[in-house]
């Protein structure tokens, strides 16, 4: 890797760092990514300076730019698409709608002195920071997740990715599917979503019976199979309560399902909650739950924020092996693994810890070290960063 010959802290006095680097989001903020937060705050305690642009949110892009960047940019997104109208008929339509905030972001990375620009997820993020990297002709980089490669077309990805410098995968199964897009290996980068361990102090779980599941309530993530999960536990004997944190278009559909189950005095809502919140949560319950599933399309999830979290807190994890959850969960080694779809296994695998503290510490204890060695922050982030000093030291992003 170019950069620093040995480690360092990559601060400004011992790294040679890009002036600024302009991340790309489609919405910021956004509570669900808070690791994007997290990753932009370590970098910039290192010493870099990242500016943030978005597309949506607090941080959106005005919708106004130079002439000559309009007019530039137009002819740029029409001579990108029209080669693959055929396969992928919205992606003009699109360009066309973000114009634009195109032109405004060209605007934005000049009057930043950016040397790189980076989007987060391979979607229009990565579309128009890759235009504009050419308008500026400076290098462009990308961070990839779930969706948006393990949904996509592979020529959607090749097409998207093979002009970046360098795409950074936070899980080993995103990063396979990049490079069997295409993409060269040694351009894909896996960098694993840190966490500031000072921020998540290990306490073993000593709640007996509480069952929690964080995430959107979307179908991908599987807690429509919760309450068919309370009914199981319901008839083994097992006394539980299952605790739902977050929104999304699933809740009423979950809530039906509880009652038809006959558990819906077992299965509450909390809606969306702040991290804090969310960690006080994590404290109060016995394992955490994440069902999750493969959907038709293929999307599903990836290394799960949420899982590395809760093994952070010492609070045991019971999810799926949908996604790619086998990269975190060792099955009872350091959490529960089971196939997905299956209330009835995932209500077995769940049974003998609601209340059997020392089996919960056990795996507790297990989980913790895996994040400490894998998903330390300080770690991860210095990966990225050389990631990124390499990206800046190749130059302009590739036409193709």
């Amino acid at each position: 890797m170019a950069g620093c010959s040995t480690p360092c802290s990559l601060s400004v006095a011992s790294c040679s760092a890009p002036s600024s680097i302009l991340y790309l989001l489609d919405t910021h903020p956004r509570p669900s990514e808070t690791f994007v937060q997290r990753e932009i705050d370590a970098l910039r305690r290192r010493g870099w300076a990242i500016d943030v642009a978005s597309l949506r949110g607090a941080s959106a892009l005005p919708a106004r730019g130079t002439t000559a960047d309009f007019a530039a940019l137009a002819s740029a997104m029409l001579r990108h698409a029209l080669p693959v109208i055929g396969r992928e008929p919205g992606l003009l339509p699109r360009l066309l709608r973000h114009l634009p905030q195109a032109a405004a972001l060209a605007g934005r990375a000049r009057a930043s002195g950016a040397r790189l620009l980076h989007a987060h997820f391979a979607w229009l993020p990565a579309d128009l920071a890759l235009l504009v990297a050419r308008r500026l002709g400076i290098p462009f980089t990308c961070s990839v997740h779930a969706w948006d490669v393990f949904a996509q077309p592979p020529s959607a990805t090749r097409r998207r990715l093979l002009p970046a410098v360098a795409a950074v995968a936070c899980s080993q199964a995103a990063a396979d599917v990049v490079r069997r897009s295409g993409i060269l290996s040694g351009r894909v980068h896996l960098v694993r979503h840190g966490l500031p361990l000072a921020e998540f102090p290990f306490v073993p779980a000593a709640a007996d019976g509480r069952l929690l599941a964080v995430g959107r309530l979307e179908a991908k993530k599987g807690f429509d199979l919760l309450p068919a999960l309370c009914a199981h536990l319901r008839a083994a004997g097992a006394a539980h309560t299952c605790h739902i944190v977050g929104e999304g278009p699933e809740r009423p559909r979950i809530a039906r399902l509880a009652a038809r189950c006959g558990v819906a005095d077992a299965v509450t809502f909390a809606g969306a909650l702040p991290p804090a919140a969310v960690r006080d949560a994590m404290r109060a319950a016995s394992v955490l739950l994440l069902p999750s599933r493969r959907m038709p399309d293929g999307d599903r999830d990836g290394v799960a924020n949420v899982l590395v979290e809760a093994m952070a807190l010492g609070l045991p994890v019971a999810t799926t092996t949908a996604g790619a959850a086998g990269e975190l969960v060792r099955d009872g080694a350091n959490g529960r693994l089971v196939p997905p779809g299956d209330p009835a296994a995932l209500a077995a695998a769940v049974a003998p810890l609601l209340h059997d503290p020392a089996a919960r510490a056990r795996l507790a204890a297990a989980g913790r070290a895996t994040v400490e060695a894998e998903y330390d922050e300080d770690r991860n982030v210095e990966q990225l960063a050389r990631a990124f000093r390499e990206s800046v030291g190749q130059g302009r992003t590739a036409a193709v």
